[in-house]
């Protein structure tokens, strides 16, 4: 009996070995014993823009857009390709949804058009992720809007045509470029869009439900995405002024409204939650400082709505007594951190926040005394790229425990992609190279 269940024993343990569940790890950036070698270098698809990146880039595609360009990476059974883009649709703007910029959808971009003479989008079209071709063209009337909204699984390319009587919503499929759905909603509406455009941070990933928002004198309202309907939300009505950014987490709606004129007061309003025990939500009202932004020669507030209001994990409200650090959900119902006048936040890409402010060092906002996440000898406009890996500027560095295990210089904005393993791809000049890890000798 000994014997049986020994030999049982040992035959389960080697199904463990071949299953990998003892099997010799492969090398990963960050385990403390690899450093970066190069896996493939290959010409740079498309020249990337002064800022030093792309206007497409979806590198799980191998995707890259910039100006009249657009080019696929040819990677095993997937062909590559190359096209030049119609003068319409110069992909020129980092603005998703204005005038010559891009929307993307997995492996789907949607094309923004733009023409002398024409203040707003002039069409939008698809590109062909297979071919390189445009598969699909609508013509916009003058005045339109173009979004992406999205829930967990479907995206619509929404376009909207407003005046001052009443807006003209009209959902599309991004596939096809079929009309799903049409719908007129009457009196003065103004549509934000959550995901990109009035977001709180467009690049934070807060994009499993981002919604359409319809926002009137008295109510707020979503748009749903497969039939259009209009839902307007119970119990929530506008703060005064001009709602500028909203967002949507969980089952709660959180509205921002831009500065006053002169005074630069705004508010914060969430609504309300109907989860555990409940509650009627949260409103913060301030006196809007950024101070890292200029003043606004419209508002005379230092105020500039590209700063994201979602950093890191937390949300930043930019009071003039010092900004207010709070859970996005829970606002001031939960104890929130009020920073020093004159102090904000920044994320340098590691998912922590860090605490800056002029004349003074970096600090990490989860220590009261501590210093960032970003490597001595690299300055305050450095970021993270991956694990373990730093650029600043063109300056490309690979640091473990605190040591450079290997550098390079990069003449575009370096990436990650973690479905290669989480390799990183840099350019050397006119070559796109590609980074993974490897156990040191």
């Amino acid at each position: 009996m000994t014997g049986v269940l020994r030999r049982g024993l040992l035959i389960a343990m080697a199904g463990l070995v071949t299953s990998g569940c003892f099997a010799p790890q492969p090398p990963m950036f960050g385990d403390g014993r690899s450093v970066p070698t190069e896996l493939s270098r290959e010409p740079v698809p498309v020249r990337p823009g002064q800022d030093g990146t792309w206007a497409v880039i979806l590198p799980e595609a191998g995707l890259f857009g910039e100006g009249r360009s657009v080019a696929r990476l040819r990677d095993g059974e997937r062909a590559g390709w190359r096209t030049e883009l119609q003068a319409e649709f110069a992909l020129t703007s980092r603005q998703p949804g204005e005038p010559h910029s891009a929307l993307t959808h997995g492996t789907t971009t949607v094309l923004v058009g733009g023409r002398e003479g024409r203040t707003g989008p002039s069409s939008v079209a698809s590109l062909d992720p297979y071919r390189g071709t445009v598969a699909w063209r609508r013509e916009l009337p003058p005045g339109t809007r173009v979004s992406l909204p999205q829930d967990i699984s479907t995206a619509v390319l929404l376009t909207t045509t407003c005046t001052a009587k009443s807006c003209r919503l009209t959902g599309w499929n991004i596939g096809s470029g079929g009309r799903l759905w049409s719908r007129t909603v009457p009196g003065p509406v103004k549509v934000l869009d959550s995901c990109r455009g009035d977001a709180l941070a467009p690049e934070s990933g807060l994009r499993t439900y981002c919604p359409p928002y319809l926002v009137t004198g008295d109510r707020v309202g979503t748009v749903g995405l497969e039939d259009g309907a209009v839902r307007w939300e119970t119990g929530l009505r506008p703060p005064s002024g001009t709602v500028d950014r909203i967002a949507r987490y969980h089952d709660r709606t959180v509205t921002v409204t831009a500065p006053a004129v002169g005074s630069c007061r705004a508010t914060v309003l969430a609504s309300g939650s109907g989860s555990g025990e409940g509650d009627r939500g949260w409103r913060h009202d301030f006196v809007w400082d950024q101070p890292q932004a200029p003043r606004d020669p419209e508002t005379g507030c230092r105020w500039d709505r590209r700063i994201p209001l979602y950093v890191g994990h937390t949300m930043v409200l930019p009071d003039k007594d010092g900004a207010l650090v709070v859970d996005p959900y829970f606002g001031t119902l939960h104890p929130g951190r009020r920073l020093a006048p004159g102090e904000y936040l920044v994320s340098e890409g590691t998912g922590r926040e860090t605490v800056r402010a002029q004349g003074h060092l970096d600090r990490a906002l989860s220590k009261d005394s501590g210093r960032s996440d970003r490597p001595a000898g690299l300055g305050p406009g450095s970021r993270a790229i991956g694990r373990n890996f730093w650029q600043d500027g063109d300056r490309l560095v690979y640091v473990d425990r605190g040591e450079v295990m290997w550098e390079g210089r990069s003449d575009c904005r370096a990436f990650g992609q973690p479905d290669k393993g989480g390799t990183v791809s840099y350019c050397d000049g006119g070559q796109l190279v590609r980074l993974g890890a490897t156990h040191r000798d």
